[in-house]
């Protein structure tokens, strides 16, 4: 490595660890990203045509049409996405990240994250309940209804129990890791420790987030969104600050070369799955939620969550052994997420491309699982991996002289 490219990442990482995410208030999309009537934001890279958007997304894209009234039915939907008369535009470009299908639609309500050191704000949408939902592909009677609680109830709640000032995330994040989630797929510490946080929240609310505690990654995610951005732009830097996947391709932004994408095709994961369910069923990997492993966890912290290990039928050791190894792509350690059990090395902080490469080494993301028929839901939780092409692409422009 240069010492171009090493100063340009010791910048990088130091840029990462100032920002101090803070859930601020929440807003409806079309205010807060700038998203059109007409436009819906899908996770991942933009896809190269409507040809290759995989089942569970169009459908999570068609029910959204349908949910803001934009279309009569499914096939007159999806009918307007071919034709483009529906926009549709990556969340990256719009400045937010969402999971799996990741639809976003204008008249949503979406969380607010500023940051409290400095400049700089993304928005994080507000995670749905159960097995058969929007992100999923799922559109019926009870999707529409739950889409609507979030944001009439559940949304109007949490603004209402914020504390004066909003709430800082990453004591949130520091102590979800120090109960042993891994912030990705485990995030049950997480919700605990934000129901602490707002104790103002009715019983309603209240009850509804412990029974779903996925609900905390979204903040998370957009907490990692918001300090990986800080890092954008500085030329040489080798640092990943995005990991992202449509359904089709899995895609990596770095620092030095902006908001270009370096794509390789999307896996289908390994995984733990529901009864009646397999391999054959699944999807390849979808979701903007990766940016947690860009962050330092989800697979990344693999040594730090036991019981998800356990979960997904992993041998602690190998779970132990392959989370130290993605610990060793890192350039850094976190200096406020310091959990007893990632000692001595910690939690990485700044992805690097570079090392991915040279170690030929694919990172791993711990990721849920939705059925290839765009209809089932979701079916499992597993291990799928952000291929090294990506990082090898991202590397090849860096060095042809890729500006940001």
């Amino acid at each position: 490595m240069s010492g171009d490219t090493e100063a340009a990442n010791d910048e990088a990482v130091r840029r990462i660890a100032a920002v101090e995410p803070c859930l601020t208030g929440f807003e409806p999309a079309d205010a807060a990203l700038g998203l059109l009537a007409g436009e819906l934001g899908h996770a991942g890279p933009p896809f190269a045509s409507v040809d290759h958007i995989p089942p569970p997304v169009l459908n999570a894209l068609a029910g959204a049409a349908l949910h803001e009234g934009w279309a009569c039915t499914p096939a007159d939907a999806k009918r307007r996405i071919a034709k483009g008369e529906i926009r549709l535009r990556s969340n990256y470009a719009l400045g937010t990240v969402s999971p799996m299908a990741g639809v976003i639609r204008p008249s949503q309500v979406l969380a607010r994250i500023e940051n409290a050191a400095g400049p700089g704000h993304v928005h994080a949408t507000l995670a749905e309940a159960g097995r058969r939902a929007l992100r999923f592909g799922v559109y019926d009677t009870n999707t529409a209804e739950g889409l609507a609680w979030l944001d009439h109830v559940l949304a109007p709640a949490l603004a209402q129990a914020l504390p004066p000032g909003g709430l800082p995330l990453l004591p949130i994040i520091a102590e979800a890791v120090s109960l042993g989630d891994d912030v990705h797929q485990r995030n049950v510490g997480g919700m605990y420790s934000l129901m602490r946080a707002l104790d103002r929240l009715d019983a309603e609310a209240r009850g509804w987030l412990l029974d779903n505690p996925q609900h905390a990654l979204n903040y998370a995610m957009a907490a990692a969104k918001l300090a990986l951005d800080a890092a954008r732009g500085i030329a040489a830097s080798s640092i990943v600050t995005a990991i992202s996947r449509n359904g089709d391709v899995c895609g990596i932004q770095l620092a030095g070369t902006s908001a270009r994408w370096f794509t390789a095709p999307a896996i289908i994961p390994e995984g733990a799955f529901f009864p009646t369910y397999g391999r054959e069923n699944a999807q390849a990997d979808l979701g903007d939620r990766a940016i947690m492993e860009a962050y330092g966890l989800g697979g990344a912290a693999a040594h730090i969550a036991p019981e998800l290990a356990r979960t997904m039928t992993l041998e602690w050791s190998e779970a132990a052994a392959v989370g130290h190894r993605m610990r060793d792509l890192f350039v850094a350690s976190h200096p406020r997420l310091r959990p007893a059990s990632a000692e001595p090395q910690g939690i990485g902080l700044g992805l690097d491309a570079r090392k991915v490469v040279a170690r030929n080494e694919p990172v791993r993301i711990h990721t849920g699982i939705s059925h290839r028929d765009g209809a089932t839901g979701w079916i499992g939780i597993g291990v799928a991996f952000a291929p090294v092409a990506c990082f090898a692409a991202a590397i090849a422009a860096l060095n042809a002289g890729a500006r940001p």
